[in-house]
């Protein structure tokens, strides 16, 4: 009866924590203020699980028009940090997404950061 109460006060704790502390994934950009000519870089933090990598969906645009979009692959150690390519995208307002890809067309977001590239 015991483990059952104990049991169940516990699913009842971690169901009530958001994904973020849960899982603790965490995504930031580099530089502060990049450009077309510096271009940027992501560092990332995995929360757990047993993937090597993490995904980084980036879009960027300008007004209502996609101009530049991609998917990084960052080799990460489970609840490790691992550090992005460089990239270059052209001026804009952007966000990369630290995600999970679960199957075609789908991906769950563990974190953002958003920048604007000069």
């Amino acid at each position: 009866m015991r483990r059952v109460l104990l049991g169940g006060l516990l699913a009842s704790l971690l169901l009530a924590l958001p994904a973020s502390v849960a899982a603790g994934s965490s995504i930031t950009h580099s530089p502060d203020s990049p450009t077309t000519v510096t271009g940027v870089f992501f560092t990332v933090t995995t929360g757990g699980g047993n993937r090597e990598f993490a995904s980084v969906s980036v879009s960027c645009t300008v007004g209502t028009s996609v101009v530049y979009s991609t998917i990084l692959t960052v080799s990460v150690p489970p609840k490790g940090t691992g550090t992005s390519a460089t990239i270059y995208p052209p001026a804009g307002s952007c966000v990369a997404d630290l995600v999970k890809l679960m199957s075609i067309g789908k991906a769950r977001v563990l974190a953002t950061t958003s920048f604007t590239v000069q």
